[in-house]
């Protein structure tokens, strides 16, 4: 049997070898916390970029309809009606 001061050094040889798993698993979240956070932050800019981008093929699909491209006439057209139609519906409600 193991006496006493083997036991104790053996426990604190233990605690001593958490305490350092312990220390380095906190850096190691620090930096992967960081690194989260800058990922999230990239994100949010690349998002940002994607929807300005969006936007801007929705103003050259205007423009092209505007100079002639036969596909987007007929999408731009549909939208011109559909909006005529919700116009006439809403003065009729204002005049009801």
């Amino acid at each position: 049997m193991r006496s006493q001061q083997e036991i104790i050094a053996s426990l604190e040889a233990n605690i001593e070898q958490l305490l350092e798993r312990y220390e380095f698993l906190q850096k190691e979240n620090e930096i992967l916390s960081n690194s989260n956070f800058e990922l999230q932050q990239s994100q949010r800019g690349l998002q940002d970029e994607i929807a300005f981008y969006k936007e801007e093929l929705h103003v050259l699909k205007i423009a092209k309809t505007l100079g002639g491209s036969e596909g987007y006439k007929k999408d731009t057209k549909a939208k011109i009606d559909f909006l005529v139609a919700e116009i006439d519906k809403c003065i009729q409600e204002l005049n009801t």
